[in-house]
């Protein structure tokens, strides 16, 4: 009966917040003319960055994106801001709305019109309609400090983790899922973690691609074992705007973004596509890009659900199946 009751709040929580904050935008199925007018004009994008990236800037990808696609659209400019999840939240009480929001979990953005990419990704539907997809993701990584730990590639259990965990990731619910267990476990921000890992005394650190790069880039050796089985850290983007043209401006942009000659430049900011095999010269970066079929949360998950299932993902990782059960239950 417990679970059942939680499947059962996780489903009224996803709901109501889909409805308070993108049903009442829907858009109707007819709206979008597939052969516009003409269109002179500037298509607006957010950037809010949710989670840390790999390398460089998400917001200058997105505009390197932004002058290919000019190219192609006559007359069609693409502006690029970055935003704090608070500041597109006041922007959006004040009626100031973007075309397009590219945003992780956690960020509770509202008004998302249906979308219909020919890429789509599991977080971004609700039932059988698109309303984001990502076009790019990290993913999480278990980094082994080799001057301390002498070990198989497959590790089941570990004494003493150090964990990076931004606000509403999930790096340990990650772990529970992977079947590993952690007896001790130290949550630290992403910074603070990775600066104790470097200090040389930590065996096990519980991380992010991200760490990948910074470790890579400082030459500290360390052995890296992607996770697998569960992922949340993706770039979503969804469409804003109620304007007909701006709407089909907007979405062939998203086409942009996900065609196969944009996302295999994701190497340059150290980032992978959840479409697309992305070519590294570094074998950790490949293995990283490898891994496929992740199971996730809902891109609309409400904040207070994510720091819930914090929570439960501590008691997860150290062994505990009715938490592991309840994390189970929130996913997509």
């Amino acid at each position: 009966m417990k679970i059942i009751r939680i499947i059962t709040a996780v489903l009224i929580s996803v709901s109501v917040a889909f409805t308070a904050f993108y049903g009442r935008y829907k858009i109707a199925e007819s709206t979008i003319d597939k052969s516009p007018a003409q269109y002179k004009g500037v298509i607006t994008v957010w950037q809010i960055d949710g989670f840390e990236g790999g390398t460089g800037s998400r917001k200058q990808f997105l505009l390197k994106a932004a002058r290919s696609f000019e190219r192609k659209h006559d007359g069609v400019l693409v502006m690029v801001i970055n935003q704090t999840v608070d500041g597109a939240q006041d922007a959006i009480n004040l009626g100031n709305i973007p075309d397009l929001i590219s945003f992780g979990c956690g960020g509770e953005i509202s008004g998302f019109g249906e979308i219909s990419p020919t890429r789509q990704s599991k977080g971004g539907l609700v039932g059988d309609k698109c309303f984001a997809t990502a076009w790019c993701r990290g993913g999480y990584v278990l980094i082994v400090n080799p001057a301390l730990v002498s070990e198989a590639e497959k590790i089941s259990e570990i004494d003493e983790l150090l964990v990076s965990q931004g606000e509403f990731t999930q790096p340990l619910a990650a772990l529970a899922l992977e079947g590993i267990i952690a007896k001790n476990i130290e949550v630290k921000a992403p910074m603070d973690a990775y600066v104790k890992f470097t200090a040389g005394k930590t065996p096990y650190f519980l991380a992010t691609q991200r760490d990948l790069v910074r470790l890579k880039n400082r030459g500290f050796e360390h052995n890296a074992y992607p996770l697998t089985a569960y992922n949340d850290l993706y770039q979503y983007i969804s469409v804003t705007s109620t304007d007909q043209i701006k709407r089909f401006y907007a979405q062939e942009f998203i086409e942009h973004l996900l065609s196969d000659k944009i996302q295999n430049t994701l190497s340059e900011i150290g980032m992978y596509s959840d479409f697309f095999s992305v070519e590294y010269d570094d074998e950790k970066f490949t293995a990283m890009q490898s891994v496929k079929d992740f199971q996730t949360v809902s891109a609309f998950t409400p904040a207070a659900k994510l720091k819930e299932m914090q929570e439960f993902s501590i008691a997860a990782a150290k062994g505990d199946n009715d938490a592991l059960n309840k994390i189970k239950n929130m996913l997509v």
